[in-house]
């Protein structure tokens, strides 16, 4: 009776050796800077983000992803797959939808795409990003976070 115990500790025990060695990659997988040539960027700025932050933002989002690299930017996600929802915001249907994704992916000579909508209250940015490849319906990872306006940070 207490071999079987003490095997079946030793499983257990085993497990969360495998699981705590291969937890770190998985959590650091998504840290790993983005390629500009293979992943296209589709910015969702909503109607209360200030206009004169559009090129500061598209800057942050090349320092945050791509090494400081300007990425592809999906301009056709722009204008053709666009659709409201319930709070207002635009929300990109096109790189959701794994057969639009594959077409804008072959028409940009894509892999992924980073989708990232931004939105503003007051001086706080809230910026919703999320990473598609074709292989994977869903996301890879999703992050929400809030960056603060450039003449705020001093």
């Amino acid at each position: 009776m207490t071999e079987i115990l003490i095997k079946n500790i030793k499983a257990v025990l085993l497990l969360y050796l495998i699981i705590a060695a291969a937890l770190p990659f998985t959590l650091n997988a998504e840290e790993q800077p983005l390629n500009h040539q293979t992943t296209a960027v589709r910015y969702v700025f909503t109607a209360s983000v200030d206009r004169e932050l559009h090129p500061w933002l598209q800057e942050e989002v090349a320092n945050t992803w791509f090494e400081s690299k300007i990425p592809k930017s999906c301009h056709i996600c722009d204008n053709v797959y666009r659709y409201p929802v319930d709070n207002g915001s635009v929300v990109t249907r096109g790189v959701q939808n794994m057969i639009n994704r594959k077409r804008l992916a072959s028409i940009l000579e894509v892999k992924e795409f980073l989708t990232v909508i931004i939105r503003q209250s007051g001086e706080a940015i809230s910026v919703e990003a999320a990473l598609h490849n074709l292989e994977k319906k869903e996301p890879l990872w999703a992050k929400v976070f809030e960056w603060s306006q450039p003449w705020t940070m001093w």
